[in-house]
C-alpha cells in the first residue's frame, strides 16, 4: 500500500484498494433482496444473514464495511476546528478510503453535530461524540428502505439524544428525540429517489438546525455546496437534488 498524502493522522490511500462506489472488493453492482440468507464477508469470515451482496457474489458486513470510515469520523470530529457540520462531513467524505454510499453515514451525522457544536463553544466533551459514533454503528446499511427510516434522519435523532441525555424511560425527551428524527425523516422522504448517502445526509444536517437551536441556544450554519460525485453515482437523480450544480462538469 502507498500512501499519497495524510488526513489528521490518518494515511490516505490510494482509492484503487477498495472502491468508494458499489461493491467494495470490486466495484461491481449491488443486488439487493428481500429476503435474507447466510453471507461469509469477504474480509473478517463471518457469517451474516443479509440480503446484500454484489453481483459477482461479494458480501462485506457492515463492520467492515465502516471500519476505516469510522476511524477518520472520530479523527476528523475530535481534531477538527469547522463550525459548520458540512464542512466537517466534506473533509470526511474527502478520505480516499471513505465509501460514497454506506452506513458509515449513519456515524457521520451525529457525530459533525456534536463537533459542531463543541467548536462553536458548547460543551460537547470527546466521549460524547465517541458515543454518538457508536450509536451510528447499531443502524445497519440499507436501513432507509429495509427498516423504513434513513440512518442520516436517526442520526440526527442521535445527536440530539446525547446532547439531551434523553432515556426510554423519559418521556419528554424520548419525545422530542422522536419528533425531531420524524421531522428530519419528512425532509428526506419528500425526495422520489434512490439512496444518496451525501444528499441525504446534507438534507439531515439542514434540517437539524432548527431543533439543535431549541436545544442548545446555538444557530449552526450549514453550508450548501455543488456535487461533485454524481458521475460516480449511478442513481443520481440530476437537477432534482438541491446539491446539483448548475453547470456540471464530467470529472
Amino acid at each position: 500500500m502507498e500512501d499519497s498524502g495524510t488526513l489528521g493522522n490518518i494515511p490516505v490511500m490510494r482509492q484503487g484498494e477498495r472502491h468508494r462506489s458499489g461493491c467494495m472488493v470490486c466495484g461491481a453492482d449491488l443486488a439487493y433482496s428481500g429476503t435474507e440468507r447466510d453471507e461469509t464477508c469477504h474480509y473478517c469470515g463471518r457469517v451474516i444473514s443479509t440480503g446484500t451482496r454484489c453481483v459477482n457474489g461479494h458480501f462485506v458486513c457492515s463492520f467492515c464495511h465502516s471500519a476505516d470510515a469510522l476511524e477518520i469520523i472520530k479523527t476528523v470530529c475530535l481534531h477538527g476546528r469547522q463550525t459548520d457540520p458540512v464542512a466537517l462531513m466534506r473533509t470526511i467524505r474527502s478520505h480516499a478510503r471513505f465509501p460514497l454510499h454506506g452506513p458509515e453515514h449513519h456515524c457521520l451525522v451525529p457525530a459533525v453535530i456534536l463537533s459542531a457544536l463543541k467548536n462553536s463553544g458548547y460543551p460537547v466533551t470527546d466521549s460524547q461524540i465517541v458515543t454518538a459514533v457508536k450509536r451510528g454503528q447499531t443502524v445497519t446499511g440499507g436501513a432507509c428502505s429495509f427498516l423504513g427510516a434513513c440512518g442520516a434522519a436517526i442520526g440526527v435523532g442521535i445527536a440530539v439524544s446525547v446532547l439531551t441525555g434523553a432515556t426510554p424511560y423519559d418521556g419528554d425527551k424520548r419525545q422530542v428525540v422522536q419528533r425531531i428524527t420524524q421531522a428530519v425523516l419528512g425532509e428526506i422522504a419528500s425526495y422520489n429517489a434512490p439512496r444518496c448517502c451525501q444528499r441525504d445526509s446534507w438534507l439531515a444536517l439542514k434540517e437539524a438546525v432548527g431543533p439543535v437551536r431549541e436545544q442548545t441556544g446555538i444557530s449552526l450554519t450549514v453550508s450548501r455546496f455543488a456535487c461533485e460525485q454524481f458521475d460516480e453515482n449511478k442513481e443520481c437523480i440530476h437537477d432534482r437534488c438541491p446539491l446539483w450544480p448548475s453547470e456540471p462538469t464530467k470529472t
